[in-house]
Order: C-alpha cells, then sequence, then structure tokens
C-alpha cells in the first residue's frame, strides 16, 4: 500500500480492507492488478487537467473502484459494492452531519454560495481542459429554499462509457443522494450525464414540500433517479 498512487489514503486503505476481507490468502495478487489497472485507466483518461483539476482526488478515487470492479474475479452486484462507495466518497459528510442542517435556512443560504462558487471554478479551469467538469447554476431561490444547478459535462461519465463500464456508474452517483441526507437534505435528481444532458441537482431540506412530489427509483442503469408520482 506504500506505492505511490493519485489515490486519496482513505479510498486505498477501503478498498484494500474490502479485497482483504473478500479475498483474503489472494488479496496481495488482487491488488497488485487493481493498481495495474488503474494506472492503465489513468494513462487514457480524458484530459481533464491532471492535477490543476478541482475535481483531482474524486476522480482518481473512482477510477480506482473502477480498477477493481473491472478485474474483480467474483461477480458482484451494485447493492454489494455500494457500502465501499459510500464509505469512500461520503466518510466526510458523516462530520458535517453533525455541524449542518439543511432544515436551517442559514445552511441552504451556505450551500447555494459554495455551489456557485465550485461551479464558476469549474468552469473556468473547463476553459482550458474541456473534458473537465462544467455546468450552469440557477440562481437561488431563496423564498423556496431550493439550491439548483447541472453539471452537463462528466469525465467520468464520458470514461465510463468509452471503456464499457456502465453497469458500475450506479457506485459514482447514487452516493450523492446518501452524502446529503446526511446534512438532512434531499437530492431531487431526474438524470444524470451518463445517459441524460445533464446530471441535475435540486437540492432542499428533507422537509421541503417539493419532496413529496417525488418518489426515488432505480432506473435501467442502476442509477437513482427522482421521478414525479
Amino acid at each position: 500500500m506504500e506505492e505511490k498512487l493519485f489515490v486519496s489514503k482513505h479510498a486505498r486503505k477501503t478498498l484494500h480492507t474490502f479485497i482483504e476481507k473478500e479475498y483474503g490468502a489472494q488479496s496481495d495478487d488482487l491488488w497488485k492488478k487493481t493498481i495495474k489497472q488503474y494506472k492503465s485507466f489513468v494513462k487514457n483518461a480524458p484530459d481533464y487537467g491532471g492535477r490543476k483539476s478541482p475535481h483531482f482526488t474524486q476522480i482518481n478515487d473512482a477510477m480506482f473502484l473502477l480498477a477493481f470492479c473491472s478485474i474483480a474475479p467474483k461477480e458482484y452486484s451494485i447493492e454489494q459494492l455500494e457500502p465501499v462507495s459510500y464509505e469512500i466518497f461520503m466518510s466526510s459528510f458523516n462530520t458535517l452531519g453533525k455541524l449542518f442542517s439543511a432544515k436551517r435556512k442559514w445552511t441552504m443560504d451556505l450551500l447555494s454560495v459554495i455551489f456557485k462558487l465550485s461551479l464558476d471554478k469549474d468552469n473556468k479551469h473547463a476553459l482550458n481542459y474541456p473534458a473537465d467538469f462544467a455546468g450552469n447554476c440557477e440562481p437561488y431561490d431563496k423564498s423556496n429554499g431550493i439550491v439548483r444547478y447541472c453539471f452537463t459535462r462528466c469525465p467520468l461519465a464520458d470514461f465510463v462509457k468509452a471503456n464499457k463500464l456502465g453497469r458500475w456508474m450506479p457506485l459514482m452517483c447514487n452516493c450523492d443522494h446518501t452524502e446529503l441526507e446526511k446534512i438532512h437534505a434531499k437530492l431531487i435528481r431526474e438524470g444524470t450525464c451518463y445517459s441524460e444532458d445533464c446530471c441535475d441537482y435540486c437540492i432542499v431540506s428533507e422537509d421541503n414540500p417539493l419532496v413529496r412530489q417525488y418518489e426515488l427509483v432505480r432506473n435501467e442503469d442502476g442509477l437513482l433517479v427522482s421521478r414525479k408520482k
């Protein structure tokens, strides 16, 4: 585990622990194969700007998990690997949930500012690296407590489609719902960049009346999407 990779320590530890538990004596060999596959993925990834990308760690953690999924000897379902994905991508929200609550107006106000600044940064970066994340942010609906923005470009979706790894896309996307639930928010999303023109984020508090108008379902790709009742 000491080999230098562009993967967060938390992602490495989480996946290594899972592999050891699942494969025992075979885990060292499988770990080396995962690293080898990950390095191959990095070489063939879209030119999203590498370390300059605001999403550098997120993208590499995702490709590392995809590397394991693509070479794992066992046949896994999305449901079996979701706990690993959730631990890799949303562990920080366990702490945030103790500090922030979307039920408080100031939290939603703060989220609107954070997402606007983040997307502005993404779009500025995408001017030089058009393969990276880019999108649009709608004006904050303060009176109704609704934050809306969308990604119109996603390097992970492009990479997954190019490498025929679509069955694993839910591991990258579905945790967004659980992340926001940790801060007592709900994500209303009708599609992602994998199969639609954009990945939309409509974020409200869990007690917002808008929540009752939708139900969360898994579509044919295994992605969690919101459908009007």
